[in-house]
């Protein structure tokens, strides 16, 4: 064998035993966090569908929200603690942080609770002017948007971000509901509105399917939500290095 192939092998061998030696240091030790989540927590990849070919990988993709559509938490005094300037604003203002993804707490339950009182104001609207189509079918919608928030929609949170993850673990200290993961951020704000919106990219969301649980999703086609998929309950780790690993599906 001739000296460049020798090297090209060496190489290959050098470069799978670094990946090894991450995922055995990632999977050492306790958990920094583990989730059971449902067919409502994971997605397909935006970038691949879920296929069962021997030479390629099954994986999945956290599926995730802000906690709230207006980031509430994210004001001037926020932006200036994760390291922004004020006019810091925009592609080129991209940050790397860490995130916390929240499971079915507070942040989810307000979400439903906004819901359930939607659909009371509208049914209160409705039951004065009984007739009017148009109020009919606002109150419709109102229904149809809770069914979703109390059954399909995802109950992981996007609820805060910081500098330092330990800092953030202290503050977030439950490790069934609570992950923090690294990412990025990128704040705006459109015109003169006064809150802050953020295009966030989570660096660890996606999660390998060891071929003993590949039968479970053998009936996912569709990467978004889709209420015929079967239900399934996913146990997910997450590492010393933050990134994830399924260690038990049922349904």
């Amino acid at each position: 064998m001739n000296r460049p192939l020798w090297l090209g092998v060496g190489l290959i061998l050098a470069s799978n035993a670094v990946a090894l030696a991450g995922v055995w240091y990632n999977r050492s030790g306790e958990p920094q966090a583990q989730l059971q989540l449902s067919e409502r927590e994971i997605q397909l990849p935006y970038d691949s569908w879920l296929r069962g070919e021997e030479n390629s990988g099954l994986r999945l993709q956290l599926a995730w929200r802000q906690a709230d559509a207006d980031w509430s938490w994210l004001d001037e005094a926020k932006l200036r603690e994760l390291g922004f300037a004020p006019n810091d604003l925009g592609r080129s203002a991209e940050r790397p942080l860490w995130l916390v993804l929240e499971l079915d707490g507070p942040s989810y339950r307000k979400q439903v609770e906004r819901a359930k009182a939607a659909l009371a104001s509208a049914q209160a609207v409705l039951a004065l002017r009984p007739q009017d189509e148009s109020l009919r079918q606002q109150r419709d919608q109102r229904r149809l948007e809770l069914r979703h928030e109390q059954q399909q929609a995802t109950r992981l949170l996007l609820v805060d971000a910081g500098l330092d993850a330990e800092a953030l673990r202290q503050a977030w200290p439950d490790r069934q509901r609570q992950v923090i993961l690294a990412g990025r951020l990128t704040p705006y704000r459109y015109g003169d509105m006064p809150n802050y919106s953020a295009s966030v990219v989570l660096e660890s969301d996606r999660i390998s399917v060891p071929r003993r649980y590949r039968e479970a999703f053998a009936q996912w086609r569709l990467r978004a939500y889709d209420e015929k998929r079967p239900k399934v309950q996913v146990e997910v780790a997450f590492g010393r290095r933050h990134e994830p690993w399924l260690i038990g599906v049922g349904q």
